[in-house]
């Protein structure tokens, strides 16, 4: 649902994933992260924002 989530909503962030999943946000963090080193998710590079940490799937 994780991985759904943000291949719909590109940007997205860990709080918004998880209440839009309905999973506390630490769970649904740690997902990301494990996402992430798997290579499905990147970070997004935004340096006009640089926090909180957002989301979008790898090319």
């Amino acid at each position: 649902m994780v991985l759904a989530h943000v291949a719909a909503h590109s940007g997205a962030e860990a709080r918004g994933v998880a209440r839009a999943v309905g999973s506390p946000e630490r769970v649904v963090a740690r997902n990301l992260s494990r996402l992430t080193e798997d290579g499905l998710l990147a970070l997004v590079d935004d340096d006009a924002h640089p926090a909180p940490r957002s989301y979008r799937l790898t090319s």
